[in-house]
């Protein structure tokens, strides 16, 4: 198969810390390519969002080097790599809300994580950082769990509205924020060429899908830092657009005849 990745970040242009964390790991496993894209996005408002996407980060990172390896390709794995992503995310929620109150502080971040196995995919998701599988067209694998989200799922707001509405930023999940937490998991199976793009808000906030879908789907990239470069490149329009939060991408591309 070939894969080429590639992730980035920025502070933005008004906040004084990156509290964005955001990686890709991969090796090869059972003889299959594989890969863990992570973006967490440190809960702004609250104490040490830096902290909290960091520890998840590393967390979700040191289970895809040394404990998934572990798992066995049988019938039931699909449902036990869920299983162990979600109690993965919720053992980081426990440490971080604890950590949190022996400070007597709120410690948080939101977290979108996404295993790849070959052409298997896997997703544990909290807060309102996004997953795209782009393949050919736009397909948004995760939901935002922010109030503005859920008051167009009640019919209260339209999605034209929702998208002009001020509280865009307010989150209803977060990891450490609260003793328990909404994990939200997703499993399926890519075709065909296509994209994965993982991003926080402050990257899709000012990006059309169309250029996602050109940027990251229509162009082939030679090699990683080709498609860095892209990154770095949209990067820097979305900051020239107005975007003035930390802004971070993690793109995993596949093509079949390259």
């Amino acid at each position: 198969m070939n894969f080429i990745a590639c992730c980035g970040t920025d502070i933005g242009t008004s906040r004084k810390v990156n509290q964005d964390a955001v990686s890709i790991k991969t090796r090869q496993i059972h003889g299959t390519d594989c890969y863990m894209a992570i973006v967490c996005d440190g809960v702004g408002g609250l104490a040490q969002g830096e902290y909290a996407s960091s520890c998840m980060r590393e967390r979700l990172e040191r289970w895809f080097l040394y404990e998934y390896p572990q798992i066995d390709g049988n019938e039931e794995a699909e449902k036990i790599v869920l299983e162990r992503l979600r109690k993965t995310v919720e053992l980081q929620n426990k440490v971080l809300y604890e950590y949190g109150l022996s400070r007597g502080i709120r410690c948080a971040t939101t977290v979108s994580a996404l295993l790849l196995a070959g052409k298997s995919y896997f997703i544990v998701h909290v807060g309102d950082s996004r997953i795209y599988l782009l393949d050919g067209k736009v397909n948004r694998l995760t939901e935002d769990q922010t109030l503005v989200a859920r008051e167009v799922k009640m019919g209260i707001l339209s999605k034209e509205d929702a998208q002009r509405d001020g509280r865009q930023n307010v989150i209803l999940q977060s990891v450490g924020a609260d003793r328990k937490v909404d994990i939200l998991t997703y499993c399926g199976l890519a075709a065909g060429n296509f994209s994965f793009l993982l991003c926080s808000d402050g990257f899709y906030h000012h990006a059309a899908e169309r250029e996602l879908l050109q940027l990251f789907y229509d162009k082939n990239y030679d090699s990683s830092e080709q498609l860095g470069k892209a990154i770095e490149g949209m990067i820097g329009y979305l900051k020239d657009r107005g975007e003035q939060d930390n802004i971070s991408a993690a793109v995993i591309q596949y093509r079949e005849n390259i």
